[in-house]
């Protein structure tokens, strides 16, 4: 049977984590082997409490300070031990309980590099608006898929462990995931899309923070692994893309029916 390290990485988030790992546990196994893998940077609200009350569940527990959160889930990586590693971070759910029966069980192609899915978007009571704005690409996922930003999320990304790296925090602090997403894809052999919404979480989070920083990281890693004529085109057509959904009031979230 497949082994799936979840790798949850957490700060002062004991509300998140709770919900988190509530979520995960409640997940389906019949057709793969959940390792919870938990790091926390030296939380001071309680989630210790939260990691001991779901002792028995958690492979791999850590509780300590970091150097951010890419330096936390390369803790997370050097832990696990399954076949695949899944972010589903504090805050973040699984979608459907049957998620690892519908990817492992029957129908998807076995033994993919990468299994990728749509990521929904909830409010903070996890009331669904709608699917991220950025559509999964139609012809499917390559490194190349990047070159449009962040078009899928690491909730909803489940790679083999052999050939995931480390995450590049010496370069990058704020937008290490693109960068990490791509290098995971331009090693990949084959790639397959599930065809349903695998994750959901609440908007926020490090680099929506603090984003003019992370856009200055952002173009950094595009013109390393796509040149500088395709970065400034790119680029032209984010700008594009942002003032039009300003001009015609686009609705911020995709339209999602279960």
């Amino acid at each position: 049977m497949v082994k799936v390290s979840v790798i949850t990485v957490v700060w002062n988030g004991a509300a998140e984590l709770e919900k988190t790992l509530s979520n995960l546990t409640a997940l389906d196994r019949s057709a793969a082997e959940l390792e919870l893998v938990v790091i926390d940077g030296g939380s001071t609200d309680g989630t210790r409490e939260v990691m001991e009350r779901f002792g028995d569940r958690i492979a791999y527990g850590m509780s300590e300070p970091d150097g951010g959160l890419y330096d936390a889930m390369n803790k997370g990586i050097r832990a696990a031990t399954g076949d695949y590693l899944w972010f589903v971070n504090a805050g973040d759910t699984v979608w459907e309980r049957d998620a690892l029966t519908r990817i492992f069980g029957a129908g998807l192609p076995a033994g993919a590099d990468i299994y990728y899915g749509e990521t929904l978007v909830t409010d903070e009571a996890g009331r669904p608006l709608g699917l991220r704005k950025k559509p999964l690409p139609h012809r499917g996922l390559t490194w190349r898929s990047l070159e449009r930003g962040m078009v899928v999320c690491h909730q909803s990304f489940l790679v083999r462990r052999a050939i995931a790296p480390l995450y590049d925090t010496e370069r990058y602090r704020l937008a290490a995931d693109i960068e990490w997403v791509i290098a995971c894809l331009k090693r990949a052999r084959s790639v397959v899309d599930v065809g349903f919404v695998v994750s959901c979480f609440a908007p926020g989070g490090l680099s929506t923070r603090r984003r003019r920083a992370s856009l200055r990281e952002r173009w950094r890693i595009m013109r390393e692994h796509y040149g500088l004529f395709r970065t400034l085109g790119a680029h032209v057509g984010f700008a594009w893309s942002a003032l039009w959904d300003k001009l015609l009031r686009r609705p911020e979230f995709r339209e999602w029916k279960k």
